[in-house]
Order: C-alpha cells, then sequence, then structure tokens
C-alpha cells in the first residue's frame, strides 16, 4: 500500500547527488556571503531541506506514466479538479462505514491518502521557520503557494509533459497541506531549542572575517568557470552571427580579450575579479588601503601566469601564433610547468602554513586578499557613521561597538 509513497523517496535519493552537484558552487557562495563560511551546520540543513523538497515535489509526479497513448481515458477521474472542501472526510467515512475507529483506520487507503498529504509540507513548515526564519503568515502563504505549485504541476500534466492530466487537482490537498505545515512552523519552536543554534549573523562575525584556502580556491574556480563560459558563449554567437570559420578563427583571440577584462581590468576597477566579489574578497595593501595599478597588475601577472602562458601555446597551437619553434618553445613549455608549480602548489601550501596566510605573489606585490563586509554590515556601517556625523561631541571611539558588520571590516584591514 505505502510503495508508491516509497518510490519517489528512492527516485530522490538517485536524483539528489546530481542537484546537489549543481547548487554546490551557488550554496558554498550564498554562505560565505550570508555566513561567512561554506560549511558547517547551517550547509548541512541547508542540503537537507533541498532533499526535502526534491523529495517532495517527487511525491506529487511520481511513478510516472509509462505512456501516454490511451492516458486519458485510463485517467478520466483526473480530467476535472475537485473543487469541494473537506471532501475527504466523507471519502474516509465511506470507506471505514462510517466508523472512525482507530484500529479501523489504520487499514483504510483514503485514511492514509489524507494522513499523507497533511504530513507532505510539515517539514516545510519546520524549515521556515528554523533554516529561514520566516514568522507564521509568510510560512502559510509559502506552504499555500507551493501546494498550488504541486496541484498546478499535476493538473497541468506535469505542465503539458502528457496530452491530459494523469492525478487530479484536488482542494483538499491544499487545505491539508498548508495545515501541515502551519503544524510544522509550530513544532519548530520547541524543536529549535534542542538542535543546534542557526544564527547566519553570529557565523558571519565569526568567521567573516577569515581568507581561507577553500574561500580562495572557490573565487579562482568561479573566475575560471565564469571566464570561460563568457568565452564560449560569446564565440557560439560569433559563430552563430557571422560563419562556423569565423567563430574559430576570432575564437583564441575573443578568449584573450575576455580575460584581459576578466582578470585584469576588473580587478583595476573593483580591487576584486568577479569571483573575489561573490565570496566577499578584495586584492588590497595589508593595512587595507587601495593596491593601486602597479602593485595589482603585478600580482595578477604573477597570480594567473600559468593560465597566461598555456593560453599563448593553445595560441601556438592553433596557428594564432606563430611557432617559436626549436629551444625557444622548450623553454614555454618549461615556463608554463613552473608557473603552475608556483601557483597552484607553492602558493597554497604557503597559504596553509604562514601565519599571515598571504601568497609569495602577494608578499612580492605588497598585496593581501582581505574579507570585505557584506550588504548587511555596510548598511549597519553607514548607520553608525551618520550617527557619528550627527553628534559631534561624541569622544573619538564611542559608539564603535564591536557588531558583526564591524568586526568584519576591522578584520579586512588587517593582513589575511
Amino acid at each position: 500500500m505505502l510503495r508508491p509513497y516509497l518510490l519517489p523517496v528512492e527516485t530522490a535519493l538517485w536524483l539528489f547527488p546530481v542537484v546537489a552537484a549543481l547548487v554546490l558552487v551557488p550554496a558554498a557562495v550564498r554562505g560565505y556571503r550570508s555566513r561567512g563560511r561554506a560549511g558547517g551546520w547551517s550547509a548541512l540543513v541547508g542540503y537537507s531541506f533541498v532533499f526535502y523538497l526534491l523529495a517532495a515535489f517527487l511525491q506529487t509526479v511520481v511513478p510516472l506514466p509509462r505512456e501516454s497513448e490511451g492516458l486519458c481515458g485510463a485517467m478520466r477521474y483526473a480530467a476535472g479538479p475537485q473543487l469541494e472542501p473537506l471532501e475527504f472526510v466523507r471519502a474516509v467515512s465511506e470507506a471505514g462505514g462510517g466508523s472512525w475507529a482507530p484500529g479501523g483506520l489504520v487499514g483504510l487507503l483514503p485514511f492514509w491518502t489524507t494522513l499523507l498529504n497533511f504530513v507532505l509540507l510539515l517539514p516545510l513548515g519546520v524549515y521556515l521557520r528554523y533554516y529561514l526564519r520566516q514568522g507564521p503568515a509568510a510560512a502559510t502563504v509559502l506552504a499555500f503557494g507551493t501546494s498550488l505549485f504541486f496541484e498546478t504541476t499535476q493538473y497541468t500534466g506535469l505542465w503539458y509533459t502528457y496530452p491530459c492530466p494523469y492525478r487530479q487537482f484536488n482542494v483538499d490537498d491544499l487545505l491539508l497541506n498548508t495545515l501541515g505545515a502551519v503544524l510544522g512552523w509550530l513544532l519548530a519552536g520547541p524543536l529549535g531549542r534542542l538542535l543546534p543554534r542557526h544564527d547566519p549573523d553570529r557565523e558571519r562575525a565569526r568567521y567573516g572575517p577569515r581568507v581561507t584556502l577553500p574561500r580562495r580556491a572557490l573565487a579562482h574556480g568561479a573566475d575560471l568557470a565564469g571566464w570561460l563560459i563568457a568565452w564560449t558563449l560569446a564565440t557560439g554567437l560569433l559563430s552563430v552571427g557571422a560563419e562556423w570559420a569565423t567563430g574559430r578563427r576570432h575564437a583564441i583571440l575573443l578568449g584573450t580579450a575576455l580575460a584581459v577584462l576578466w582578470f585584469w581590468l576588473l580587478p583595476l576597477a573593483w580591487g576584486a575579479t568577479p569571483g573575489q566579489r561573490a565570496v566577499l574578497l578584495k586584492v588590497a595593501r595589508p593595512d587595507g588601503r587601495r593596491a593601486g595599478p602597479v602593485r595589482l597588475t603585478a600580482r595578477q601577472v604573477l597570480t594567473h601566469a600559468p593560465l597566461g602562458l598555456g593560453w599563448a601555446l593553445l595560441a601556438v597551437r592553433t596557428g594564432v601564433l606563430p611557432s617559436p619553434g626549436g629551444t625557444a618553445e622548450t623553454l614555454l613549455w618549461w615556463a608554463t610547468g613552473a608557473a603552475a608549480l608556483l601557483a597552484w602548489v607553492w602558493s597554497p601550501l604557503a597559504v596553509l602554513w604562514r601565519r599571515d596566510g598571504r601568497a609569495p605573489a602577494e608578499r612580492w606585490t605588497g598585496t593581501a586578499v582581505l574579507a570585505t563586509p557584506n550588504r548587511r554590515e555596510r548598511r549597519r556601517l553607514r548607520a553608525r557613521k551618520r550617527d557619528r556625523d550627527g553628534a559631534p561631541d561624541h569622544e573619538p571611539g564611542r559608539g564603535r561597538d564591536a557588531g558583526p558588520g564591524r568586526t568584519a571590516v576591522e578584520a579586512a584591514r588587517r593582513p589575511a
């Protein structure tokens, strides 16, 4: 009897690794921006939330019809919506012969269907209060919207994937799902006192100032991925707009131009690459002052030398650049390997081992990678600055309590 309800959970277990891999980078970026770190208890709760949403959605669509031919004739009961509230009471009563004895209800399919519809969104209410910190009104609206999305998905035949609905739109499901979520929200109060505290601001104050190797690696990986995606799109659009040969001929030049923009011009303007900005990092002097164009350019050249030299080798191999031939080309290969060893082996080890966490390229150029405040912390800093400007009779240093925003900014002015 419960097999149809267990199949969606089994399907979710198979699909979850793929979904988790897809949300890994966005979730890590969000973690660094909101909490100052990508891991921890909050990340575990977040991934469990993703799994729950996947399993709950699959409960509404799995098992899928094996074939669409003859589906509409076999699923006539689902052709029209059930819009009569509390119809489940009549269905359970009829199935039990008017008896509501607990022993008799256990064997009734309508009872189990009603119960499972009630508990389907109960965990959502818990997550909305404990993890997303939503109030009762917002949680009720979000739960109703989620249930309405599920019912609409069923009524449209998985958004017109099938020629007709294979599950019925039922107003009782909306009612039961929403009530279950409200109960979950109420249970989240006492449950939250038993679970580890979920406080993003507190985590942000503790972990936000730290410039760890995983945080740097995520920024670097995001930069490489972003640049490659932009290059692929630009080359593809050129090939479609002109012709394939034109796109191929200018692919290396387009990649070079985008790399100059991504890894040099934008850092000159922002003090950080797009990937570093995503995880709230910047390149500056160790005391927090701007690095200046010369220091920043030198740092970017040393840091991304393997990429530049490897790109030059690719340009030689594709004929965009003339081959230097002989010893010169051999030296280019050796230089690429040495640069990769410096940037991708020595530098990470130095970040791990050195007390100041600075890579060789940063020590040689007088720069450092520092943490920056997030939007909420910047608002707090601006508010405090306005308060100080409006009260000039304060003594220096007054009103500078060590809140989360203050902690991140002060730490950002120290060497990473």
